[in-house]
């Protein structure tokens, strides 16, 4: 069985650097735009695409480009000139939902390999192979499909090659087609705005025949409020052999928009736990330590396996397990010193771990000065160009955290 790809979110350049020291074998970014990330989107120009394509070439890795919006009717002609300059940046591929545009594209641009969004909800195999016939390489599988069914889909298209989604945030609507945020602030969630509205506490109103007359519909609330319509995260760690087993080509993170250490940690977790597949070995414990180091909304493995919580997707009980502290992203270490962007309050005497593509370390915090080189107890949020000691060279995409507490 051939090596399955790890494919990582890129919101901006620096991400994409970050995805790569830490493993993974391909990333994926937004087309300016075009794609559902509109916020936050790094890549805001072509010449950037561009540089970033001959980055990621050189490193040997491939760079893939969402334009997957669903354009309305004045839209259409814009979004044919941004995917004639983008081609021009040399993508390995496109990310692509509407039908109208993906033809457009093959008549126009032959050679461009194209690959269907989730956003197009692909869940059947006769789907799959509509989409295959008509050219398109690889299909991003919808993330309501159950594990036998992704599967079948294997079995029945054998020459497709299948993406999954095993890590990340998870709309109530699973593969995207959600109006909520249209309705309530006119921000179309279709086009790349979404407001998270699926995620602001709601106050609940139910009637229902099936309720004894005078009973009302139970919901869970905290102290925040009631999330009916928050989901879980989505987590395939734990079940990862066996979704490596289906014989899927691409392993797929959720997170354009989250932080770096985010991608570090998630990227690294996944690129143990691969490793560990091809090897015919458990999973090893640092690589769910890796994720349980990072914010959540609880975990679903998302392929509805037995002892799984995917039965209710939508978590009212808005279980959110803390994750670690970052306290700075290092930005230059020469001769045992350390340059940072301080991210939470650092003190002296302060027990951190640092985190780098080589693995995690224990370090005590010493030496610390401000960004005018004056030595100092503590070092606070939002402060740039601050130093302390570090023994252990450190490469820029590396971080310094409070652990998680047990």
């Amino acid at each position: 069985m051939p090596a399955v790809e790890l494919l990582a979110p890129a919101g901006n350049p620096e991400r994409m650097r970050i995805a790569f020291a830490y493993g993974a074998d391909a990333v994926y970014a937004g087309q300016a735009a075009f794609s559902l990330r509109g916020r936050e989107n790094g890549f805001s120009n072509t010449r950037i695409v561009a540089d970033a394509v001959v980055e990621a070439h050189g490193l040997g890795k491939k760079f893939f480009l969402a334009a997957n919006v669903f354009p309305h009717n004045n839209k259409v002609e814009a979004f044919r000139r941004a995917l004639t300059e983008i081609v021009e940046a040399g993508p390995d591929a496109l990310i692509m939902a509407d039908p109208g545009m993906i033809s457009w594209t093959r008549k126009t641009f032959p050679d461009v390999t194209i690959h269907l969004s989730v956003q197009a909800h692909a869940v059947n195999w006769a789907t799959c192979a509509f989409w295959h016939e008509l050219g398109v390489k690889r299909v991003i599988l919808a993330r309501e499909l159950l594990l036998r069914e992704v599967q079948e889909i294997r079995e029945r298209v054998p020459d497709l090659e299948l993406e999954v989604f095993v890590h990340g945030a998870v709309c109530m609507a699973q593969s995207g087609r959600c109006m909520i945020s249209d309705w309530m602030e006119h921000r179309d969630a279709n086009q790349g705005n979404c407001n998270n509205a699926c995620r602001f506490p709601y106050d609940l109103t139910a009637t229902s025949p099936k309720l004894p007359e005078g009973e009302a519909m139970r919901v869970t609330e905290d102290e925040h409020g009631t999330y009916l319509f928050n989901a879980r995260d989505l987590c395939a760690l734990p079940a990862l052999d066996q979704v490596v087993a289906t014989g899927v080509h691409s392993l797929k993170i959720e997170g354009r928009t989250r932080s770096p250490y985010y991608v570090a940690q998630v990227v690294r977790a996944y690129r143990m736990a691969l490793d560990a597949i091809a090897q015919a070995k458990s999973i090893p414990p640092e690589a769910l330590a890796a994720i349980a180091a990072t914010d959540s909304r609880g975990w679903t493995s998302g392929f509805r396996l037995p002892g799984d919580p995917m039965g209710q997707i939508l978590n009212a009980d808005r279980e959110h397990p803390p994750g670690a502290v970052v306290v700075g992203q290092i930005r230059d270490w020469k001769n045992g010193r350390v340059t940072i962007s301080v991210r939470n309050r650092i003190e002296t005497g302060m027990r951190l771990e640092l985190l780098s593509p080589a693995g995690i370390q224990e370090i005590t915090a010493s030496g610390l000065e401000n960004h005018r080189g004056e030595s100092v107890d503590a070092l606070h949020c939002g402060m740039e160009g601050c130093r302390l000691d570090l023994p252990v060279a450190a490469a820029p995409w590396s971080f310094l955290v409070r652990p998680v507490q047990g």
